[in-house]
């Protein structure tokens, strides 16, 4: 009898997270028996295939093929494509799980809506708990949506991963993906394009493991070779909100450039390679980037300028005569347990500034008695930011702590914040803005003006001191 759905798993190197992929399988409200199974065996070298063999002994659905050398992930997933005999096919990568309403609910919403796409929520999952990421890719799914013109919703364009998605018949001929990294991002693009009708479903749960050992985890060379060829083929794809994704991907590239230490070779052929893909990036792209997502941290200005200078000028200019406040920043918090602030009481905390509502919170346990809290947002930026949730009681700030925002003419801004901190744990809500090279020679023209005031009264009194001291010469 012909299955409702077929699942293809590709396995590689997963002993310690197969079973769980497979019970959420078999486990499936709409019965095993309605699902075929589709496992690649991708040449593993661990006893993930041990494991397999006992659900395709016990499990009739299931199919198992065995590659005969290591054909990565996309690839994996083509030679599953030709054993599906299903009207309908989705993709579980073997270190996830899913809901376990997840087909029956989708199954039901595709039939009821004569949908040939569906795409259902996906949740972070590490460490045996859901955990909130910083992902542009993770739009959050607040109620169920049929769509007609996907063009209408261009965050979708941003859900570019295979596996949250069933996909209909008339689309698998769509379904070829390629053997680098980033291997779903055109296909799942060109999918969206050319469905008829979409559903996004809110009633079932995708759960992807954030695994720190993955190999998207360990930016190399290839990391950012095959994005950029990425961004190549969907330029190829000629669509505008396509467009808004490859500003995106542009601006992962050249965080990548940016954070990591690259012998300076590697860098200019990165540069030359971003260079070389990347199309005249268009003002009203990036404008409508920054509509969509304002919020979002990305490098505006050397987005625009990327095609303006050669490879080794704009390594100069955007890398390392400025410094980039965009990636990875600390910022620090200094307990005073009555001996004052100092370095031996600090807790530090990395994360990526926005501009509204950074939360940031801190581990207060193993601290007793304590008189004070000062709280540094950055170190080596001039910044004007301000604490939304707590009052503050001083700030080595050049204007009032009344003030909406606190201006820092500094390189150490801090904050005294007011407060009892009787809690295990501190959260920390605050805005931060990096003060423009404009702004900061306007401030430094009225603090150089008010610093030349002061100095002028003091030598005047000095020279009235002197004269007083030796008026004894009269």
């Amino acid at each position: 009898m012909k299955k409702a759905l077929s699942v293809i798993i590709p396995v590689y190197n997963v002993e310690s997270y197969i079973k769980e992929c497979l019970d959420s399988i078999v486990n499936q409200s709409i019965g095993i028996e309605n699902i075929e199974v589709i496992i690649v065996n991708d040449k593993t070298p661990d006893n993930s295939m041990d494991i397999v063999m006992k659900y395709a002994d016990k499990y009739p659905s299931f199919k198992v093929i065995n590659n005969e050398v290591n054909m990565g992930l996309g690839e994996s997933r083509n030679i599953g494509l030709k054993h599906v005999t299903s009207d309908y096919v989705t993709f579980l990568d073997s270190d996830d799980f899913i809901s376990l309403n997840a087909y029956e609910d989708a199954l039901n919403k595709i039939n009821e809506n004569n949908v040939d796409l569906l795409i259902y929520r996906w949740e972070t999952y590490s460490m045996g708990e859901i955990v909130q990421t910083n992902n542009i890719h993770h739009q959050f799914l607040e109620e169920n949506i049929l769509i007609d013109d996907i063009n209408n919703y261009p965050k979708l364009f941003f859900l570019t991963s295979a596996w949250n998605k069933i996909y209909h018949k008339s689309l698998f001929h769509l379904l070829k993906y390629s053997k680098g990294l980033y291997e779903d991002n055109c296909v799942t693009c060109n999918v969206l394009l050319n469905a008829k009708r979409i559903f996004l479903s809110n009633d079932s749960i995708y759960y992807y493991r954030k695994n720190l050992d993955s190999i998207t985890e360990k930016i190399s060379k290839n990391n950012v070779i095959d994005l950029c060829n990425v961004i190549s083929q969907l330029y190829d794809l000629n669509n505008h909100n396509v467009n808004i994704l490859i500003i995106n991907f542009i601006n992962d590239v050249l965080f990548w450039i940016y954070y990591y230490d690259w012998v300076i070779c590697d860098e200019l052929t990165f540069v030359e390679k971003l260079q070389k893909v990347s199309k005249k990036i268009k003002q009203s792209d990036v404008e409508k980037f920054v509509f969509l997502f304002p919020e979002w941290n990305f490098y505006k200005e050397d987005i625009l300028n990327l095609d303006n200078y050669d490879s080794e000028t704009f390594l100069a200019k955007y890398k390392y005569y400025k410094r980039l406040p965009k990636v990875k920043s600390i910022a620090g918090l200094y307990v005073d347990e009555g001996n004052g602030f100092s370095e031996d009481c600090r807790i530090d905390v990395v994360y990526v500034p926005k501009l509204k509502n950074n939360q940031l919170t801190f581990d207060l346990r193993g601290y007793s008695n304590i008189s004070g809290i000062r709280f540094d947002p950055l170190e080596g930026e001039f910044i004007k930011s301000r604490i939304n949730n707590i009052k503050v009681i001083d700030a080595n700030c050049d204007n009032s702590i009344n003030d909406d925002y606190q201006y820092f003419l500094t390189l150490d801004p801090n904050f005294v914040l007011d407060g009892e901190f009787k809690d295990d744990k501190l959260m920390i809500d605050f805005d931060l803005e990096f003060i423009t090279n404009e702004e900061l020679a306007s401030l430094f023209v009225e603090k150089n003006a008010i610093i030349a005031e002061k100095n002028n009264i003091i030598n005047e009194i000095n020279h009235k001191d002197k004269k007083h001291r030796f008026n004894f010469f009269k």
